[in-house]
């Protein structure tokens, strides 16, 4: 590792430079300093003489055309902008350093950066040498490096003592600006792993990972050590994820200088962990952050900031009146861990990156933590609930696309209106920095009468994610929120932007979740988003409450009036017929009106108690509120009643469930509908939920299916708490778009939703789930024809938008006669799948579709393999059975070879010697009747079956014994010539058991028929695999169900009798050849041709399917 002596010692030196004089040259050669000895390491020269190529630098100015106004006064030229190249004139790389008069806010710098275009900007620039830029900001004595990348920026912030990170970076980096040829030229290539190099060395994913990984070791050793000391695991969880959540924001905290260094909250000294946590901790908690300054007695600290919020106010679960076991040496661990690491509280968006821990990985880490801990059945709490954290890419992309159609369609379409809405919402921060009116371009002359509109709208705008998580959404909508109000109002929203945020947080923003830890993080994060608007220790003041804006509930369970779930009354009702229950089912304690009131009073509780801060007083506002809730629930005799009891908003953890058991937004928010829903509902199938499913199923959601999954549910909770005018869009598992479960729902949404766009983003874009996903965006209404759809095979996120709008297609809906009451003599979607498909491939399907008929139409059958209900005991290797046939030859009369579906490969197989103890129920096959297998009569078999008791009594696939398998009526078809194939594989592989040899298991399906050898051709082929692979599903593993229910759709060509005879021939040869000979590629590629010509399909579109399947 390379020596940071010369770095760290120009840094110390800068770190001194206190003078806030914008001209002060001193510290500006003291930063520019700085910059120089980064450069050195990044050239991989020495650094002996830095002042000497200061002086040349000074003499290299870089004109910035406008807005020198943001820059400071060059130390030795007047009325030049201190904007200067580092380095002599060099084919490779270009280093510029500025000294800006403000701050450093990110929308500088972009406009900044996009003042000298570079080789990364583009192809237009590939004559430019690779960039990297240094910022010194007037108020911090720190150095910003920025490397950009078509637009979008990845930073490095260096301040005071070198971190780890930021040395390991570094040394990464070493001497990667000294390529080059020896005569000075520069390859392409050389430009192309500079920038790349740099690029990546400043991810911030692999940082995040690292610490993650060691908040996670140190989360899971306190839950051990406290459920040893007899703690409950769940108490134990929420205990330690709120103690590391609350030291994660005190170190923020400590970031912006808002903590009293003079108490040394932070400082362990001689203490052991119980020590420091009783004596240190709590009072910076409990006695501090939580406690009025007035109130904190005369030793109490009067610096630090009262902060309110309930973030620090004690819990029963911070077991107050115990002695905690921390594990020895935690404090001491964790925070040498965090020392690490730079921490910012900016947080990071696409298009500008640092390289440090930013507030957005409190959320990462904590739905990671959810994820890490198991619960009994080995599953784990947040994914058995199938939440997973969302990229912070597609959070942006959702979140500015939902806001964009909510704007649409309350502003209207007249006047260039959506084009306005368009630069407002995507123009970049850089260009809008430079612009010197950008408001004025929005509508030109129609602004001045659509700006108070625009921001009337934002004003007004309610956004629910009813899922939240730990608030990626909620935060993602605050930040779009907050930058188009800036952007609208400008120095108006930027002058107290605090004011501005919390304007949003008490009328714009609003999450639920069933999960109180989630709930609780996502508060955190909120309150860290506030806290770091404000610039000293003196003007923090006390967080807003959030307990009515972020709840803990059942979102998927409105609010009743009555106990009539599952009664004759709910039978037949949908979930709106089931919510507009409410206050009319039982009205005998009160009318409608006194309700109104009620509801009315419960708004104003809502709105004091947001902003008290007097302990007295907020417990003063919660018991009013109580009160009245338990007028509107009528008493506990009546469900609603009992829902309204368990509905507690200060603490989540007193209700037997954890949440409430019902959400009522105008109930708990005081609001009855919004304008914006978003989010990424969990994904558990219903089987999976026992009670829960049981209960969801009697609210009438008309998608309900019961064999699908619980995000179904919230498309249409969805829809139902939307306002007239607004827009749905989640990201959820794809499934339902093509599966047989998912027909309710599409039915329901292309009766019920206008369909705006429709994102299949495939597998792999979450890091800890390998699920398939899309984005829907869906407003109220009726689906057309027609939606437009894109399917996503970009590898990156980076820029969604511009994907979606070069690639998106139109896909058409099939109409069907209605066959209801309500649709007698309409046509009505007919619920089939949703498959998008391009020009090119529509055409493909519809060649197909001419020639070709649907698999299970032809003269075939097929069946799914045997399910023994206990492999290990029934599939046996070729040892086990030759020793079973040894001790009983009657034995092998029962034992048949088996083909796995890993066997089982393209054209043939290739046998395992594995082996099935078919100890069939009996059957009957061609009038005759095969009796029950007596295994009496097999004693060897016998015995070895008894050997996995309790196992094989237990199980639910058995015969009329435990040792038979179940009853399987097409039993005898396993000795026919027949196609088998495994369900689960990356390509097609089919083969053809010619003799009948072999039996199936539970994972392997079986065709029998006739033509089987042609057909084994044709199914092996890129064209059927390119067919299924349009309607099939896929594992999220790189491996495709190839199920009945889909297999059966393939369309088959109609060949003609010398096709039949030459698929057949080529059948013969491909069959006992290698498949890594070029023989069997000669021959796989004659059957392709042979298909590709029967079904007319061009040299364009052979080539489209080749690409796609490869």
């Amino acid at each position: 590792m390379i020596t940071f002596t010369g770095l760290q010692q120009a840094l110390d030196e800068y770190g001194e430079r206190t003078s806030t004089d914008t001209e002060d040259v001193d510290r500006k050669i003291a930063a520019m300093r700085v910059a120089m000895q980064v450069l050195a390491i990044l050239r991989g020269i020495g650094a002996d003489d830095i002042d000497a190529e200061i002086e040349e630098a000074l003499l290299r100015p870089v004109p910035v055309d406008r807005h020198g106004e943001w820059f400071v006064t060059h130390p030795q030229m007047l009325r030049t902008a201190f904007v200067c190249d580092l380095a002599d004139e060099n084919e490779l790389f270009q280093a510029t350093f500025s000294a800006l008069r403000g701050t450093a806010t990110k929308a500088r710098i972009s406009a900044c950066v996009a003042m000298s275009p570079r080789w990364e900007d583009g192809e237009l620039f590939e004559d430019e040498p690779v960039g990297v830029s240094f910022f010194a900001p007037a108020n911090v004595p720190s150095i910003v490096m920025v490397v950009s990348r078509a637009g979008n920026l990845r930073t490095m912030e260096l301040r005071g003592e070198l971190s780890n990170t930021q040395k390991r970076i570094l040394d990464k980096l070493h001497g990667v600006l000294a390529g080059g040829e020896p005569d000075g030229s520069v390859e392409e290539s050389d430009k192309a792993h500079a920038h790349a190099a740099m690029w990546d060395a400043l991810n911030v994913a692999e940082v995040n990972q690292r610490f993650y990984a060691g908040i996670a070791a140190r989360f899971n050793e306190l839950v051990k050590a406290l459920v040893a000391a007899g703690h409950d695991e769940g108490d134990a969880k929420m205990f330690a994820s709120r103690l590391i959540g609350r030291i994660l924001f005190v170190w923020f905290l400590n970031q912006k200088e808002f903590i009293n260094l003079d108490e040394h909250y932070l400082e362990i000294g001689d203490l052991d962990s119980t020590e420091y946590y009783e004596q240190k901790l709590k009072r910076l908690f409990f006695a501090t952050l939580n406690t009025a300054k007035n109130r904190r007695g005369e030793d109490g600290d009067k610096l630090t900031p009262f902060l309110n919020g309930g973030l620090f106010e004690e819990q029963c679960t911070d077991f107050p009146d115990e002695s905690i076991p921390f594990p020895e040496g935690f404090f001491a661990g964790l925070y040498t861990h965090f020392g690490q690491y730079d921490f910012t509280t900016d947080e990071s968006t696409p298009d500008y990156e640092q390289v440090a821990i930013d507030p957005e990985m409190l959320g990462r880490i904590f739905e990671s933590l959810l994820a890490e801990q198991m619960d009994d059945t080995g599953k784990t709490a947040r994914n058995a609930r199938g939440a997973f954290y969302t990229p912070r890419e597609i959070v942006t992309y959702m979140c500015r696309e939902a806001l964009r159609q909510y704007l649409y369609r309350t502003l209207g379409s007249g006047n260039g209106i959506h084009q306005g809405i368009d630069k407002l919402l995507d123009t970049p921060d850089g260009k809008w920095e430079s612009d010197s009116d950008p408001r004025r371009s929005l509508w030109n002359s129609n602004t001045a009468t659509m700006l108070p509109q625009a921001i009337a709208a934002l004003e007004r705008v309610r956004v629910l994610d009813p899922a939240c998580g730990s608030g990626a959404f909620p935060m993602g909508m605050l930040q779009l929120l907050m930058r188009c109000r800036v952007r609208l109002m400008g120095k108006a929203a930027t002058v107290d932007a605090y004011q501005q945020k919390l304007e949003i947080l008490q009328n714009n923003v609003f999450g639920a979740d069933i999960e109180p830890m989630a709930v609780e993080i996502a508060r955190l994060r909120v309150w860290l988003s506030m806290i770091v608007e404000r610039e000293s220790i003196g003007q923090v003041e006390p967080l807003p409450n959030l307990d009515f804006k972020f709840v803990c509930a059942d979102s998927l369970v409105p609010l009743a009036n009555e106990d009539v779930s599952g009664t004759d009354q709910v039978r037949g009702m949908t979930i709106a017929d089931v919510s507009l229950k409410k206050g009319i089912l039982d009205q005998g304690a009160f009318d409608l009106a006194d309700e109104s009131e009620l509801l009315e009073q419960l708004k104003k509780i809502r709105s004091r108690y947001f902003a008290a801060t007097d302990s007295e007083r907020k417990s003063e506002l919660m018991h009013q509120f109580e009160e009245i809730s338990n007028q509107l629930g009528g008493g506990v005799s009546s469900s609603r009643g009992r829902q309204i009891a368990d509905f507690h908003p200060h603490s989540s953890t007193i209700s037997e469930t954890g949440h409430a058991p019902f959400f009522d937004p105008d109930f708990m928010f005081g609001t009855d509908a919004f304008d914006v829903i978003i989010g990424n509902p969990p994904y558990v199938q219903l089987q999976k939920m026992k009670n829960q499913r049981v209960a969801y199923e009697s609210l009438g959601y008309q998608s309900y299916n019961k064999t699908g999954d619980l995000y179904e549910l919230f498309y249409e909770r969805g829809l139902e708490l939307l306002s007239k005018y607004g827009v749905l869009n989640y990201i959820t598992s794809n499934k339902w778009m093509r599966n047989r479960y998912g027909k309710e729902l599409r039915e329901y949404l292309s009766r019920n939703a206008e369909v705006i766009s429709l994102i299949d983003l495939g597998a792999g874009r979450f890091s800890s789930a390998t699920v398939d996903t899309n984005i829907v965006l869906l407003a109220k209404g009726r689906s057309d024809k027609v939606f437009q759809a894109v399917k996503y095979a970009d590898d990156s996120l980076a820029d969604i938008a511009a994907y979606v709008a070069e690639r998106a297609t139109t896909i058409p809906f099939k109409f069907v006669d209605g066959n209801t009451a309500s649709d007698v003599g309409k046509k009505v979607p007919d619920g089939g799948p949703w498959v998008i498909l391009t020009d090119i491939e529509r055409d493909i399907k519809a060649k197909m579709e001419e020639v070709g008929t649907p698999l299970k139409q032809l003269d075939v059958r097929i069946y799914r393999g045997v399910l023994t209900g206990l492999n290990d005991a029934f599939i046996i290797d070729k040892a086990k059975r030759d020793e079973l046939i040894a001790a009983d030859p009657k034995s092998a009369e029962i034992i048949h070879p088996v083909l796995r579906g890993r066997d089982i490969k393209r054209y043939h197989y290739e046998f395992a010697d594995q082996y099935m103890i078919a100890t069939h129920n009996g059957y009957k096959y061609d009038d005759t009747v095969f009796p029950r297998v007596d295994v009496e009569k097999y004693p060897a078999v016998k015995e070895w079956l008894s050997s996995f008791e309790p196992k094989l009594s237990e199980r639910a696939d058995q015969g009329d014994t435990p040792y038979n398998l179940r009853k399987c009526a097409y039993m005898g078809d396993f000795s026919q010539p027949k196609i088998m194939w495994g369900e689960i594989s990356d390509k097609a592989k089919f083969a053809f058991d010619k003799e009948g040899l072999f039996v199936a298991p539970n994972s392997v399906f079986m065709l029998l028929g006739s033509s089987l050898p042609e057909l084994t051709a044709y199914l092996n082929s890129d064209l059927a695999e390119y067919a299924f692979s349009t309607m099939g599903t896929t594992t999220g593993m790189g491996t495709v169900r190839w199920q009945k229910q889909k297999v059966e759709l393939i369309p088959v060509p109609q060949f003609n009798p010398q096709v039949c005879e030459d698929l057949k021939s080529l059948m013969k040869q491909i069959s006992s050849l290698s498949s890594s000979t070029q023989k069997w590629k000669d021959c796989r590629q004659a059957i392709n041709n042979c298909i590709y010509s029967s079904t007319g399909l061009v040299d364009k579109e052979r080539n489209f399917i080749r690409q796609q399947i490869r």
